[in-house]
């Protein structure tokens, strides 16, 4: 496994800032936690979408960063920081480009932003990555995954970053980092064959598709935790923080065969909790099964602070008839030294920060 052990790795939610960074082992073999925290963020605070992305109280947002940063900055060469994923729009197309085209990284920068569906008056910065050569096409013709990010959320976030006097090394799409971290750990999971990975954070569910190492897919789903808490809020009668707790408590999904019995009695409760986010992914998985003619969907492994419920993995394999599996970095990274139960058990939602390190 590789990862780069001289930068902090930063990944902005709309509900908490999470960092990492990690020291090598003893003789550089495996490696060693240095810091792992989590910094809860005000509602509000952080959000919005690609076309208005904002931070409501900057002077809040920087001290929370600070704070969270100051005890590793000396020790680090700079920031890698992981967007939220409702802040940048990906575009997968394919060009047809010659060798000369291919070198020129000017005039690629201008053919790839004509290629952007952006709306008018937004200005924006985009990146590219030439993912791979069609081989059923006699043409030089290349797929082609483009980023971009409305210009002034990255201006805001350069100058708090300079103000907290951090460099930043990079600004990322938090999950995408995570499918190098599962091709690290899982390369034989990986190898010609397609991966989905079901991100399911705070404010919403992103369905990301791989083949043979590079993305085919995406789809951005508005509905996650925050949906979910909200759920048992009404039913319950709660305020959200006594609702969230309250969800993280229940058990709503079978282990085995004898729960789904004990269980027939909440089917009502369930649906009016995950209706909406199960019909929504099995659209979504729907439309993908078909766009790439497969008979039945691709193994799916699981990641985020929502997908932690007892028995999801289970019920999901289930329901779409596929393998799923949880994955906890934690877990699977070679430690020398393994971390306390609690933080270990936090790894699903900490695994678009530590991606944010893969090489």
């Amino acid at each position: 496994m590789n990862l780069y052990t001289d930068l902090i790795a930063v990944d902005i939610g709309t509900s908490s800032i999470k960092m990492v960074a990690i020291d090598p082992g003893p003789g550089k073999q495996g490696y060693r936690i240095k810091h792992l925290d989590m910094a809860e963020l005000p509602e509000g605070l952080v959000g919005g979408d690609f076309t208005r992305p904002f931070i409501s109280d900057i002077g809040a947002f920087q001290k929370i960063l600070g704070d969270l940063t100051r005890k590793n900055r000396s020790t680090r060469q700079g920031l890698v920081i992981g967007l939220p994923d409702r802040w940048v729009k990906l575009h997968l197309f394919d060009m047809k480009l010659s060798e000369a085209e291919k070198k020129s990284t000017e005039f690629l920068n201008w053919r790839i932003e004509k290629n952007l569906p952006v709306p008018d008056g937004i200005e924006v910065l985009v990146d590219y990555q030439i993912l791979e050569k069609d081989e059923a096409s006699s043409e030089d013709e290349y797929r082609i995954m483009a980023a971009a990010v409305k210009r002034d959320i990255i201006d805001i976030l350069s100058s708090v970053t300079t103000n907290l006097e951090l460099e930043v090394m990079a600004f990322d799409t938090s999950s995408l980092g995570v499918f190098n971290l599962f091709e690290e750990v899982f390369p034989e999971k990986c190898v010609d064959q397609i991966v989905l990975n079901l991100h399911i954070g705070h404010e919403t569910t992103v369905v990301k598709a791989y083949r043979r190492g590079a993305l085919i897919y995406e789809r951005v789903i508005e509905s996650a935790g925050e949906e979910f808490s909200r759920s048992v809020g009404e039913l319950d009668s709660l305020n959200a923080d006594c609702a969230q707790r309250a969800k993280e408590r229940e058990a709503f999904f079978p282990l085995d065969r004898k729960q789904v019995l004990e269980m027939l009695d909440k089917r009502a409760r369930i649906e009016k909790i995950f209706g909406n986010w199960f019909r929504e992914l099995n659209v979504t998985f729907r439309f993908f099964q078909e766009k790439y003619n497969l008979s039945r969907l691709p193994g799916i492994f699981m990641t985020g602070g929502s997908a932690q419920f007892t028995g999801l993995p289970e019920f999901l394999s289930e329901y779409f008839s596929t393998r799923c599996m949880l994955f906890n970095p934690l877990e699977e990274m070679p430690l020398v030294q393994k971390l306390d139960s609690e933080k270990t058990r936090r790894g699903p939602a900490f695994a678009p920060c530590i991606g944010l390190l893969a090489k």
